[in-house]
């Protein structure tokens, strides 16, 4: 039987509860007062009011978060398709400068029959942790002309990236990330044809493992 509350937060609130009524059956059998039974009895409400509410605030921040990425990586989707059309649009009608102007878009700089250049490469990659302990990458960019993206990854800062999946599409789920890996670093390459863009800026999700899991899978870490 424990002699001292253990170092975690719900440990050390369960440590009082379960033994909250022994205590209060006779105080002074066991050195204490009735007065110290009570101001027990109060801060330990207190302390376990205050945990739910963290517990019920961290949920709800990271339900916020995945709603957040995912409105963001809808409109990107929306809009970029409609850039696409415009553009699209202005290329058929002999009169692509007003079109361009009209749009408040820059007019391509290329002339007809000109090679494309280099692929822009993906901006504001974005890293979800699902409810099936799945990595969910969404990022900024376009799937034109054959536009597509290689996704490379690291695990646990081991020193080096792997080629992992490529997509004509702009969200990519990871469902092989291993079990108990602490973190994982992703980036992009865009890629039209075979002419690469750039390398992206690389992203890190953390991983832990929530004291309250028995089963020790994948969370956020805290």
């Amino acid at each position: 039987m424990a002699d001292s509350p253990p170092n975690t937060i719900d440990g050390r609130i369960q440590f009082f509860q379960q033994r909250l009524a022994a205590w209060a059956a006779d105080p002074a059998a066991i050195g204490l007062t009735a007065e110290q039974i009570g101001d027990l009895q109060t801060k330990l409400t207190l302390a376990a009011n205050a945990r739910s509410t963290a517990l019920t605030a961290r949920q709800q921040a990271r339900s916020a978060t995945s709603i957040q990425n995912a409105s963001l990586a809808d409109l990107m989707d929306q809009g970029t398709a409609m850039i696409a059309a415009i553009r699209a649009f202005a290329e058929l009608s002999g009169n692509s400068d007003s079109i361009f102007e009209t749009a408040e878009l820059d007019a391509p700089k290329i002339g007809a029959g000109s090679p494309l250049p280099p692929p822009i490469p993906a901006t504001d990659l974005r890293t979800n942790l699902n409810n099936l302990g799945q990595v969910e990458l969404a990022w900024k960019g376009t799937t034109a002309n054959g536009t597509y993206y290689d996704i490379y990854r690291e695990l646990n800062a081991s020193g080096g990236f792997s080629l992992i999946g490529s997509i004509s599409a702009k969200r990519f789920t990871d469902a092989t990330v291993p079990a108990g890996t602490m973190r994982a670093s992703y980036y992009l390459v865009t890629r039209r044809d075979d002419l690469p863009g750039a390398p992206g800026e690389p992203v890190t999700m953390l991983f832990g493992v929530d004291e309250n899991q028995q089963g020790g899978g994948l969370s956020l870490a805290a």
